[in-house]
């Protein structure tokens, strides 16, 4: 579904601006990925930059099991009970520290939920201008890394996005007319 609501987004970004969704604000591409899941799930509501502190105090768990903390992104919740089920992080752009740092805290969330909790998964929505190349090289060097720091404990599911032609980015530099990549990271608990 979020692979979906990826190209969705970049497709009405790109009809609504005229830009990439890669050149327009985070907070855009926040309110229209809850929006469109939304409309798919209407038992799910959703919240924005949500703490690291709050989403684990609402959850049950200990907050010092996370080592970064900070904001997530969306917070998916119950809309009927409000309690949290998943934390998405969105990302514009192919920075591997903030990529990284990004799915290890995704990681220690899950790992830190209370068991068959929802909170065992967690995504990250990555849409920027890449090559097919790159993706693969980043998919092996986070999937190492990854299972250095949890070992077996965590699980990557990397999920393409894919766009129609000429879905280029917009963005002013070294992105500027290369066509828009994205993939959904689910990381989860491997109980």
């Amino acid at each position: 579904m979020l692979a979906e609501a990826g190209e969705h987004v970049a497709k009405e970004a790109k009809e609504i601006t005229g830009r990439s969704i890669t050149d327009l604000p985070e907070y855009f591409l926040s309110v229209s990925i809850a929006r469109y899941v939304h409309q798919h799930f209407k038992t799910l509501t959703f919240s924005m930059e949500d703490t690291i502190d709050g989403i684990c105090e609402s959850s049950g768990m200990d907050a010092l099991q996370i080592s970064r903390p900070g904001r997530v992104d969306i917070t998916v919740r119950s809309q009927r009970t409000g309690n949290v089920r998943h934390a998405i992080e969105l990302k514009r752009s192919y920075n591997w520290e903030g990529h990284i740092a990004d799915i290890v805290r995704l990681a220690e969330l899950s790992l830190a939920a209370p068991a068959g909790h929802a909170l065992e998964r967690n995504f990250m929505v990555m849409l920027a201008a890449a090559s097919e190349s790159a993706s693969e090289t980043r998919w092996n060097r986070i999937a190492e890394y990854i299972s250095d720091i949890f070992g077996d404990s965590i699980a990557l599911i990397c999920t393409p996005i894919i766009f129609e032609k000429g879905m280029d980015s917009t963005r002013m530099g070294k992105t500027y007319g290369k066509p828009l990549m994205g993939e959904v990271w689910e990381v989860g608990y491997i109980g």
